[in-house]
């Protein structure tokens, strides 16, 4: 979407469209503008909401003119890969009785959707991850305890400043599908009418109408509660 049809879109979801037909002193025009700025500047918070709360789902594809959104992010990555800030590479020395178990999520990694080990039978889907204080985490490291095998993997999600996900039995290949936020571009009130923002086209109404409700809490304006709601409706999520 261009950054015009974006502010199209949000106005029309609480009927402000753009009108200067009684010009006294320029005032419309600067109140469309002031506007105009408010919605620019949100942009990136509402890509931010739809990359968190989302239905995996709706986030694929492509914008409508085929520009890759850059929210689901595949990687593939062995023991000799290096770490880099927008990449995934295996931590060195990483605990436990296994090696190369362990690997560092991408800078602008949000949630992840699956990880397989090459040597895997089964995927572990990201609402599975285990919490590194949890009973089952302790288990992976007890030798007493049933260990994690290929037909019973396991992933936990090491909450550091940069994310890192901790996968058992070890592998010399991981392949992981995440979500991350796309690079900031066009996400300023100096961006221009004319800029592209890619957008999921099944995400889309989720986006503008939570877009909305960033524009209307920005006004205090009571119709903000209500943008809210269809937001959450289009997130293709339960509850």
């Amino acid at each position: 979407m261009t950054v015009g049809d974006i502010i199209k879109a949000v106005r029309w979801c609480y009927d402000e469209e753009q009108m200067n037909s009684a010009d006294f002193g320029n005032a419309s025009a600067n109140d469309n503008t002031l506007m105009d700025n408010i919605i620019k500047s949100k942009i990136g918070d509402a890509v931010r909401w739809i990359c968190l709360y989302c239905a995996p789902e709706l986030l694929g594809g492509t914008d409508t003119d085929g520009t890759d959104t850059g929210i689901v992010y595949e990687g593939s990555i062995t023991t000799h890969d290096n770490i880099t800030d927008t990449s995934a590479g295996i931590v060195n020395g990483a605990p436990g009785t296994v090696s190369n178990n362990r690997f560092v999520l991408p800078s602008n990694y949000v949630r992840l959707l699956r990880v397989r080990g090459n040597t895997w039978h089964r995927a572990v889907r990201g609402e599975s991850l285990l919490k590194e204080d949890s009973d089952e985490y302790l288990q992976l490291h007890d030798p007493t305890c049933a260990y994690a095998t290929a037909d019973r993997p396991q992933a936990a999600l090491i909450e550091k400043a940069r994310k890192e996900l901790e996968c058992w039995p070890s592998a010399t290949t991981f392949d992981f599908t995440c979500i991350v936020t796309p690079a900031a571009s066009n996400y300023s009130p100096t961006a221009q009418d004319s800029d592209k923002v890619a957008i999921p086209p099944l995400a889309r109404t989720a986006f503008i109408y939570y877009l909305a409700f960033l524009v209307l809490s920005a006004y205090e304006d009571s119709r903000a509660a209500r943008m809210l709601e269809i937001a959450k409706m289009n997130t293709g999520r339960n509850g």
